[in-house]
């Protein structure tokens, strides 16, 4: 599967970010899914890069040939852009998946994730929790 993998990078150590996203990222390549990210692929690591709506654009013509959006959840705050890459990927009638720590609990988020009809097709929940990136890997 190719999968957008979507995070929450405002507000966070942006250095552990990019090792935790390169980790992730490596984990699935080895198990057979592409990925592709806002801040690798379209920002080359540089948040900063490009005006929001170039980003946008980018994003567009990019989530076309995603499978299904991965976000993922390391802390309680649901953060607004992966909410908009739900909405975007249920609006095209794609899976999205929320992998969230096992030390959390995000009711009304999830609730977004398992009414996605988009994920009655495949065989995964669209609710996976985690203590480790490879708990994320091996319910794929």
């Amino acid at each position: 599967m190719k999968f957008w993998l979507a995070y929450k990078f405002r507000g966070a150590d942006l250095d552990e970010l990019k090792n935790q996203l390169t980790k992730l990222r490596s984990l699935l390549e080895l198990k057979g899914h592409e990925v592709v990210t806002m801040v690798e692929d379209i920002q080359n690591w540089d948040w900063q890069s490009q005006p929001k709506t170039e980003v946008l654009q980018a994003q567009y013509r990019m989530v076309k040939d995603c499978d299904a959006a991965l976000c993922v959840y390391t802390s309680e705050d649901p953060s607004e852009g992966r909410g908009f890459d739900v909405g975007l990927f249920a609006g095209m009638g794609k899976p999205t998946i929320m992998a969230i720590h096992k030390s959390l609990s995000i009711p009304f988020t999830e609730a977004f994730y398992s009414e996605n009809p988009a994920n009655q097709q495949f065989k995964f929940d669209p609710i996976i929790r985690f203590e480790s990136f490879e708990d994320i890997v091996d319910s794929l």
